[in-house]
């Protein structure tokens, strides 16, 4: 049970959100630029990223177990929040005005991800309704002729 530790865990997701939040920027700039290779890569990157994500996020919740059974905290939502009100009084109110803090910024993260993720996915959609009706018009214009016979 460490309070520190905690701190640590939240700042490293942090850092992993704004870098996913960066990889999300560049990709909707190479949806825009229709770089195939270049976004192939940002995919690969993106998944790193995710499993950090995820590996951190499973950190938290082992630390937030412990924090919660060492002040005897009877709650399965290991939330912030949660652990932030039960140690009122009794912890330095500076840590626990820094766990909101970072609980904050990391929620802002996540909200700016959602954003641009949304834009990213609109992108993509109407890139497929291009390529859909540059489809179509290619196979009904295949019923017609190049050149125009009768002028």
């Amino acid at each position: 049970m460490n309070l520190q530790k905690l701190l640590a865990i939240l700042e490293k997701q942090e850092k992993n959100l704004k870098n996913l939040l960066k990889i999300g920027i560049e990709k909707q700039e190479t949806l825009v630029s229709n770089n195939h290779k270049k976004l192939k890569e940002l995919v690969a990157v993106e998944e790193q990223n995710l499993l950090n994500i995820q590996l951190t996020e499973e950190s938290r919740l082992e630390e937030m177990h412990s924090i919660f059974n060492f002040y005897k905290i009877n709650n399965d939502r290991y939330k912030l929040n949660i652990l932030v009100e039960h140690l009122k009084g009794s912890a330095n109110e500076k840590l626990l005005e820094t766990i909101t803090a970072f609980e904050n910024r990391i929620k802002k993260s996540i909200e700016e991800i959602t954003r641009v993720n949304h834009l990213n996915m609109t992108l993509i959609q109407q890139s497929r309704s291009l390529i859909n009706a540059t489809i179509h018009a290619v196979i009904n214009s295949s019923n017609r002729s190049m050149l125009d016979r009768k002028a």
